[in-house]
């Protein structure tokens, strides 16, 4: 630390060097210069400074360490001081670091885990959106629009549509007027409700290029009125937008689902097989599509550990890519689980994820 300035009086400069102090509250008059008090903390020996009128922390940092441009290390030593330019008369100054943290401090502190791509494994409950998708086999089973008791060829709410179903009706107890190439299933009954969506594309597995499901625009809603005929008249009870001949029918799906983090009863590897969104990468809170499901034990709440390895900088491009640890770059939460594969959210990331990327279900967590 610089030598006090010239016109510091001694018993002043004394007590900035960490010397003997005068007691607390005690003021050094001083015939030359604005008053000073320095005073020890009774406690934790700390130095400090009184403000007086007219002060800033640039005078104080000129007239205390020889050097007006130490000011923002001055700042940084009372962050008590939200704005540098306003101190009044009466504020206490600490004139060096503290030796020793605070009770509330240490409160606040900052643990450092041992790797940044590690999260902490911990019970929690995600309210999340039902997005549009619907499996290969609930596909199958959809009802077709035909036609419509109204004359014109868009329908919305309170209108009255033919549907043809798949799967039997449960009128049906005969089983003769059945398509003996239907599939074979749930049937449809009168008063059951159902959703109304239009295909967007095909969910297609990055390896096997198989299709494993169909991106969906939800339509609306609709209720069974009558299943006498084999074309089954649906309500439309409510509409999100135009529904029109040749779209479909399906379960219905609740907009908002509450899904509770289940610890996994299997060990799995699988892989992210698709987004949700039209997006080259995801993160938080992105939808994803994973090649495990109910037939291989995944259940709802369910997570899997998004796993990678490689150089941060070259990426993929490296020569000896088995060399490399595994790290967690993310945790996806199963929202529902189909027969072969899952619908996830990315609960946590610290990096983006790709398509083919490993996700892991480790036993018990």
């Amino acid at each position: 630390m610089n030598m006090p300035a010239p016109w510091l009086p001694a018993a002043i400069a004394a007590g900035v060097l960490g010397g003997a102090a005068p007691a607390v509250g005690q003021w050094l008059p001083d015939a030359h210069g604005p008053s000073i008090a320095v005073q020890e903390s009774a406690k934790s020996g700390e130095r400090i400074y009184v403000v007086e009128q007219g002060d800033t922390l640039w005078s104080i940092a000129e007239q205390l360490y020889d050097d007006p441009w130490y000011w923002p290390s001055l700042w940084s030593y009372n962050p008590q001081v939200t704005n540098p330019h306003q101190i009044y008369p009466g504020d206490v100054l600490y004139l060096s670091r503290r030796s020793a943290p605070t009770a509330s401090a240490a409160s606040k502190a900052i643990s450092h885990a041992t790797s940044r791509f590690s999260a902490p494994k911990r019970p929690q409950v995600e309210l999340v959106r039902r997005v549009g998708y619907i499996s290969s086999r609930d596909y199958r089973e959809s009802g077709n629009i035909e036609s419509s008791r109204e004359e014109r060829n868009m329908l919305g709410q309170l209108d009255e549509a033919y549907v043809r179903f798949a799967m039997r009706r449960c009128s049906d107890e005969s089983g003769k007027d059945k398509d003996p190439d239907a599939f074979v299933g749930p049937c449809v009954r009168d008063g059951d409700r159902y959703t109304v969506y239009r295909v967007e594309r095909e969910v297609i597995h990055p390896l096997t290029n198989k299709i494993v499901g169909y991106k969906i625009n939800f339509l609306g809603e609709g209720k069974v009125l009558r299943t006498v005929r084999p074309l089954v008249s649906v309500l439309v009870t409510r509409s999100y937008s135009e529904i029109s001949r040749g779209d479909l029918v399906t379960n219905v799906f609740e907009p908002l689902v509450l899904t509770r983090a289940m610890p996994n009863k299997v060990e799995l590897v699988a892989t992210i097989v698709d987004f949700h969104h039209e997006t080259t990468a995801a993160g938080q809170y992105h939808y994803v599509y994973i090649d495990k499901g109910a037939d291989d034990g995944v259940e709802k709440g369910n997570r899997f550990e998004i796993m990678w390895r490689g150089d941060g900088l070259r990426r993929g491009q490296v020569p000896n890519l088995k060399d490399y640890p595994d790290e967690q770059i993310g945790i996806a939460t199963v929202i529902e689980a189909y027969d072969r594969h899952c619908l996830a959210v990315l609960t946590s990331s610290v990096r983006e994820i790709e398509r083919g990327m490993p996700a892991v279900m480790a036993k018990g967590f």
